[in-house]
């Protein structure tokens, strides 16, 4: 039986590796996963069996897709993030209060157009970015928020 050869690295070649591999965009499969996701809460919420997990879920999204913006991926105004956050607080208020997670045709427009932005954003940023919009997400969550990084200039 034929052994195969040891394919060692040094770590410095690891880490060049792995820099390279943040320069691609994310998996056409995967892009298209959390997009669903994303697209199916929100169907959700329009149809009136929306849950506490999708409306965060979705405000996830919006934090997400304002990060990615900010890397340069992508433009999101502030007034379209703000109408965006306040349909969702609204989905949230009525759901806690009332126990039914819906959203108004108004305020789903307004999230399908942040949706847009990150079905764009997840095609077209490189994974890298993705995963630091990650990064600063969890720690968000975490209470830990880390400084917005400094826009270059041209």
């Amino acid at each position: 039986m034929a052994r195969t050869l040891p394919f060692h690295r040094s770590p410095q070649a690891r880490r060049a590796h792995l820099s390279k591999l943040s320069l691609f965009p994310l998996p056409k499969r995967e892009a298209d996963l959390l997009s669903l996701h994303a697209h199916c809460s929100l169907q959700a919420l329009i149809d009136g069996r929306g849950w506490l997990g999708g409306v965060q879920s979705l405000t996830e999204v919006l934090i997400l897709t304002s990060f990615v913006a900010e890397a340069g991926y992508g433009q999101i105004s502030r007034e379209t993030w703000l109408d965006a956050e306040a349909a969702l607080n609204a989905a949230f208020g009525k759901g806690r209060d009332a126990g039914v997670w819906q959203i108004d045709a108004d305020g789903s427009g307004r999230v399908c157009a942040v949706l847009a932005m990150h079905d764009a954003q997840l095609s077209g940023a490189p994974l890298g970015v993705l995963a630091t919009a990650s990064e600063r997400l969890e720690q968000l969550k975490t209470g830990e928020p880390k400084p917005l990084p400094q826009r270059k200039r041209a």
